[in-house]
Parts: C-alpha cells; structure tokens; sequence
C-alpha cells in the first residue's frame, strides 16, 4: 500500500493499542466505550446475521453480544497502511459468559478495515466468521 516500514510499525502499534481497548471495553461490559471505537458510519458484518451500519447500531449489537460472551481476547496477524487507512488480519478468542464455563471458548478469525480519524485510528468496517 506505499507507507513505509516506520510507518507501518507505527500504524501496527496504534492499532494493537486500539485492540486493547476493544478487549478492556467489551471485558468491562462498557458496549459505548466499545462503540466509540468505531468511525461514526462504521459497519460491522457478523456471521449469520445483517449488516449492521453506524455506531448506535453497533454498539446495540455489542451489548447484545455481550450477554453470551464474557471476554474477546484480539491477536494481530498482519497490519498494511496507506495514509489514513489501514487494514488488519487477525485472531480472536470468545470467552463464553456463564457460571461454570462449560461452554468452549470461540475462535475466530477477522478483517478489520480502519481510517484514522481526530488523531487516532478507529474502525470502519469489521467482519469476521467463526474457526469450524
């Protein structure tokens, strides 16, 4: 995509930092921290289901979510960068919610593309699909 390598680390390291806070958000059941994460017109495109546009939408997805997961753990795979907008490959885990933990943890695999927006990079498309 054209940016240099520094520029590349750089993108990368915002972004995993961007992730950490997704992760404390979603831990912490705070779904409009989460949401803030996104861009204002953000989509999220979840398996099985609609396409969901805009941050209220998404974060009503999220909290929806929320109530079958306890935690979503995010691994960065690969990051590429052009200016003001970047795409990153990854990972996730699922930890279910519930007493016991006798649901198995969820893996999965995601494309997020992100635009750097006010100064930091926020998502602005999100899809990912469950590890069969």
């Amino acid at each position: 995509m054209g940016a240099t390598p520094a520029a590349m680390a750089g993108a990368r390291q915002e972004i995993e930092r961007q992730d950490r806070e997704f992760e404390a958000a979603f831990a912490r059941g705070d779904m409009a921290a989460l949401a803030g994460l996104y861009t204002e017109d953000a989509r999220l495109l979840p398996p099985g289901g609609p396409l969901v546009s805009g941050r209220a939408a998404i974060e009503q997805f999220w909290t929806g979510a929320r109530k079958s997961f306890a935690a979503a753990t995010l691994r960065t795979e690969h990051v590429e960068a052009s200016g003001d907008l970047a795409y990153e490959v990854g990972s996730a885990t699922l930890t279910p919610s519930g007493a016991g933990g006798t649901s198995p943890a969820v893996e999965v695999k995601y494309v997020v593309a992100w635009k750097r927006a006010g100064g930091r990079w926020q998502l602005t498309a999100d899809i990912w699909n469950a590890n069969a």
